[in-house]
């Protein structure tokens, strides 16, 4: 598949993800009030947080390893059984513990919480990491769509009062699992043959290679999920609904950033395993969103205050300045995009791209702690956080980028077909793809054969 295909296919996929909670908000906000509503949000964080657990960050490791074998399919359904094994073990663990968890560790009840961890089932039977991977992503979007429009018809028929919040969160949260039903078709000739080799050394590989994009999915995660949290503890449950609707306007631009990633991540990957240059002339090409970033920031500050008006009333009017504060966080993400995700974790920085996030998440506590005690809106000191983030990790990664990537494209060039050169590697092995070295389970799998 083309990059333009693949790119159409993930807008259309995530402009279902972005649209389908955008035309629920008003809807859930009116039936289920602001309390209930927030009470719904916080139920919903906290299956998100519990999904990252169970992805275990294969979304980046996994699809990188199947990007760079996109043309071994032994190879491919070993990795697909490897990582869904994985994923049911971890699914399991995180379902046991909180449900063992004691009364008052979480703020929902239990079955609410076995309602939300439905998006952690789902996530084991539908793989979008691999149909990006191999650049099949149209094969996602249908069981998105599909998923996420039969979710807006249940819940706009379904629930009709605010007694209804666990069905609420339960509609929501199987998205995923019936995405993945839909997807069974395209998976089983794919990658269903790799579960006989499975076995417990392979799923504890599995958790080897795959911590260091596991440490970034979850602080990606909880810059996501935290907040609202943190919000209810600072202020209560309302203000966690003001930043909650805030925090929608601005995720609803974060697919195009993800569509960005997804599209060039699997290109890039296969460029730095076999041309470094190619792969660092299409990221710098990527800075040319810019633009978008800029504009999707202009429009939260002047057009968004309105539209929450307009949608939510006069009793949510409390989210304006908050979505007024995170509106310069768009184009700091996609400057990120292109600085941390595509260069630093396909170009030999891998430990200081997980190390980077680490870092951020640490600031972001910080940050929100102390400004929330000097602040009256406690939202707003959150907003500020993630924006104190969003700026450290741009500036240590365009540092990288800057250093690293600019010295290696200034390494003449040699005549050859293409491939990564002899005097890259004499220049800078510390550049060198970390996808370049064979990894264990590809070379087991070769030697059985």
């Amino acid at each position: 598949m083309s990059l333009r295909k693949q790119a159409a296919s993930l807008a259309i996929m995530h402009a279902a993800d972005v649209l389908q909670p955008l035309l629920i908000l008003p809807y859930a906000g009116r039936v289920l009030g602001p309390l209930q509503f927030g009470q719904y949000a916080y139920a919903l964080s906290v299956g998100w947080l519990a999904a990252t657990i169970v992805e275990y960050g294969f979304h980046w490791t996994a699809q990188r390893a199947a990007a760079s074998a996109r043309h071994e399919p032994a190879v491919i359904a070993s990795l697909f059984a490897e990582v869904a094994a994985t994923k049911a073990i971890l699914c399991f663990v995180v379902t046991l513990a909180g449900v063992a968890a004691p009364d008052g560790l979480l703020a929902v009840s239990k079955p609410m919480f076995l309602c939300a961890m439905l998006t952690s089932v789902g996530g084991i039977l539908f793989p979008t990491w691999l149909f990006i991977a191999l650049e099949r992503a149209w094969q996602a979007a249908v069981a998105v769509v599909v998923g996420r429009s039969l979710a807006l018809v249940c819940f706009l028929t379904m629930v009709t009062s605010s007694a209804q919040i666990e069905l609420a969160v339960a509609i929501q949260s199987s998205i995923p699992l019936v995405a993945g039903l839909v997807s069974l078709p395209f998976i089983v000739p794919i990658g269903f043959s790799g579960f006989r080799a499975v076995t417990p050394s392979t799923v504890g590989m599995q958790l080897r290679n795959g911590w260091r994009g596991f440490l970034f999915t979850l602080v990606e995660r909880l810059f996501v999920t935290l907040p609202v949290p943190l919000v209810e503890h600072f202020a209560g449950y309302v203000a966690a609904g003001h930043y909650s609707i805030a925090e929608k306007f601005v995720s609803a631009t974060r697919p195009f950033f993800r569509a960005m990633c997804e599209t060039l991540l699997p290109r890039v990957a296969y460029c730095a395993h076999h041309d470094p240059e190619a792969g660092l002339v299409l990221i710098r090409r990527s800075l040319l969103t810019l633009v978008v970033g800029a504009a999707l920031s202009l429009f939260l500050f002047f057009l968004a205050p309105y539209v929450i008006l307009l949608l939510f009333g006069e009793s949510f009017s409390g989210a304006i300045p908050i979505v007024r504060v995170m509106s310069v966080i768009p184009i700091l993400i996609n400057a990120n995009t292109c600085t941390s995700n595509l260069y630093m974790f396909n170009y030999g920085h891998e430990r200081a791209w997980a190390s980077l996030n680490v870092s951020g998440l640490l600031i972001f506590l910080a940050v929100a702690y102390l400004l929330s005690l000097q602040l009256l809106n406690a939202a707003i000191a959150v907003a500020i956080a993630l924006i104190a983030r969003e700026c450290f990790v741009l500036v240590v990664s365009a540092g990288f980028f800057l250093v690293f990537g600019t010295a290696r494209v200034r390494i003449p060039a040699t005549q050859g077909d293409g491939k990564a050169r002899a005097s890259d590697v004499a220049a800078g092995s510390m550049l060198a793809s970390p996808t370049s070295a064979v990894p264990p389970w590809r070379g087991q799998l070769r030697s059985e054969r």
